[in-house]
């Protein structure tokens, strides 16, 4: 009876499953230890975009890598209008991953130069690897594009130290990625995302652009709860709807929590 009795019950505990994504949108939640994935899109999750200001990981470990940056580095600001009160600010790397920061990225790619860029595209096995345009726009204007499965890929190989690049940097980006507890910040302000409580630790980076009249909204990023690690990529794109700075990380919401709960 007892037996019967939890086979009954114990199916109601189970964490619901994501609800079935629309289209043009994708989440991938990978467990960093070989876990299955969860894949929520289908052929939505191979189709590349502009990665937008999810570049910054990226773009920081080559920054840092190259020696453009350092971790003390401060950047001032030029005093110009920019499109957000939070940039017209003196940044350092940590607060231009945190607040995203575009000109303090654009200034340090044009210290990088092309060739190394793609240098390292290239090294990262990242996307679609290569752009022709101006070195400072490449990851805003669709030249460079991803998809979530390669965003995955990506993130993998950086959290699990296996990018050629120096652990301390790799340590560098990981500190400015993570997030107050329960929430997630960027240019428009710190925002609530509440994956469980108590809260685990998110690392995390969203992004936001539009390319021929298509609006792509990202948050990538790692969780770390209960001993557990898994990386995730979320994207929702769409030419018809408007997509606030936050959509990437909404819909990435519903999945995480199942995900986070299935540990339990």
């Amino acid at each position: 009876m007892i037996i019967a009795a939890l086979a009954f019950i114990l199916p109601t505990l189970a964490a619901p499953p994501p609800p079935p994504a629309a289209a043009g949108e994708c989440v991938i939640i990978a467990p960093l230890d070989g876990a299955p994935e969860t894949v929520v899109g289908g052929a939505e999750c191979d189709r590349r975009t502009l990665p937008a200001s999810t570049f910054k990981v990226p773009h920081a470990l080559i920054a840092l890598d190259t020696g453009v940056v350092s971790d003390s580095t401060t950047m001032t600001w030029d005093g110009t209008k920019q499109d957000f009160p939070v940039w017209e600010h003196d940044h350092t790397l940590d607060s231009a991953i945190k607040s995203s920061v575009v000109w303090f990225f654009q200034r340090a790619a044009r210290s990088i130069g092309r060739d190394r860029e793609l240098t390292h595209l290239r090294a990262f096995s990242y996307g679609s690897q290569t752009f022709s345009g101006p070195v400072d726009r490449f990851w805003l204007n669709g030249e460079l594009t991803i998809s979530p499965r390669e965003q995955i890929a990506f993130l993998k190989r950086m959290f699990s130290y296996q990018l050629p690049i120096a652990r301390r940097h790799v340590d560098t980006v990981i500190a400015a990625m993570t997030m107050p507890p329960g929430k997630l910040s960027n240019a428009s302000g710190v925002h609530d995302f509440a994956v469980a409580s108590p809260p685990p630790v998110v690392r995390a980076k969203t992004g936001n652009g539009t390319v021929k009249g298509e609006r792509a909204s990202w948050v990538i990023g790692e969780v770390e709860s209960d001993g557990r690690r898994f990386v995730f990529a979320s994207r929702v794109r769409s030419s018809t709807r408007e997509l606030g700075t936050t959509a990437g990380a909404d819909l990435a919401l519903p999945p995480l929590r199942a995900e986070v709960r299935s540990e339990k």
